[in-house]
């Protein structure tokens, strides 16, 4: 089975948003980790009407424009049931504050220290290619939070 998902970094004074998970650890994310806005594109639904629809339910940001940057397919993701296709947006055309919410709270990260945020191994891997390249692909295969392996397959 495979489920197609959004995520979308809004960027601002070359800072990038990120939603700081307050949830419980579960099989899909861990507590405290930093992620993108998103969530599941909904049946019917377009990429970036879902990535939009994201922002502004789990953030309350407006969203005018979004730009596609990277698709990042994530094979057995933790739960061993489903593969996960993400499609990575960025926005610097957007209104609003971000509101924390039952997802968890937002922090403006410096996008010269993402290294020092705490992300997956895979964000640290594909955050690089969406600051350098225009468009990526990238496949990461995960056995629970643990990254077994990566492969680049597009770089624009």
């Amino acid at each position: 089975m495979k489920k197609q998902t959004t995520g979308v970094y809004l960027i601002k004074d070359n800072k990038m948003l990120f939603l700081v998970r307050k949830k419980k650890n579960d099989r899909m994310h861990r507590q405290g980790v930093y992620l993108p806005i998103g969530g599941h594109v909904e049946l019917g639904e377009g990429i970036e009407e879902a990535a939009i629809r994201e922002v502004q339910e789990e953030a309350g940001v407006t969203i005018h424009s979004v730009t596609l940057r990277g698709i990042v397919y994530i094979r057995s993701q933790n739960t061993g049931d489903y593969d996960n296709i993400i499609f990575l947006f960025t926005s610097s055309d957007f209104t609003g504050e971000p509101v924390a919410g039952r997802e968890g709270s937002f922090e403006w990260v410096d996008m010269e220290k993402l290294n020092e945020a705490n992300l997956y191994e895979g964000d640290q891997m594909y955050l690089p290619l969406l600051q350098k390249h225009d468009f990526f692909v990238v496949e990461f295969l995960y056995k629970g939070f643990e990254l077994v392996e990566h492969k680049i397959l597009k770089l624009v």
